[in-house]
C-alpha cells in the first residue's frame, strides 16, 4: 500500500473532509486532493505536518512511509482513539479561541438541536452561517 493511500485511509479513519483536513494542514484543498491520489510528492516539513496534526503515532507513521500495512490488534479501538487524539487537538487548537463568542454558542445550540433530515434547518444554519 503506497503512502498516499494510507494518507487517504487515515483521514477517512479520522472522519474529517479534504477541504478540513487542507484547512488544518494549511494547503490548498487540490494540492490535498493530488497527494491523496499519488499525483504530486509531499515534502518532508508537509510530512511532519501531517504526522503533528493527523496525531499519527510513530510506529504506524513509519509503517505508512514504508508503504507497509499497519497490523493492529485492536483496529476498531485504535480508529477511535486516533479520532478522540485529533478532536482533542483541534478542540485545543480552534474552539478554545472562539467558544466565548456568543455567535459560536448560539450555533452549536442550533446544530445540537436540528436534526440530521430537517433540511429546512439545516438551511437555515447554513444561511446564517454566511450572513456572519
Amino acid at each position: 500500500m503506497a503512502f498516499w493511500e494510507h494518507l487517504r485511509d487515515y483521514r477517512e479513519k479520522l472522519d474529517i473532509t479534504q477541504t478540513e483536513a487542507a484547512k488544518v494542514l494549511g494547503i490548498d484543498h487540490s494540492a490535498l486532493s493530488k497527494y491523496e491520489k499519488g499525483s504530486l510528492g509531499i515534502s518532508i516539513e508537509l510530512l511532519t505536518k501531517i504526522k503533528e496534526k493527523y496525531k499519527i503515532p510513530d510506529e504506524q507513521f513509519l509503517y505508512m512511509l514504508q508503504d507497509k500495512r499497519y497490523k493492529s490488534e485492536n483496529p476498531i479501538l485504535e480508529a477511535r482513539e486516533s479520532k478522540a487524539r485529533y478532536i482533542e487537538t483541534f478542540h485545543d487548537e480552534y474552539v478554545d479561541k472562539v467558544i466565548h463568542l456568543k455567535e459560536y454558542r448560539d450555533l452549536t445550540i442550533d446544530i445540537v438541536n436540528f436534526g440530521d433530515n430537517d433540511k429546512d434547518r439545516r438551511n437555515y444554519i447554513l444561511n446564517r452561517w454566511k450572513k456572519d
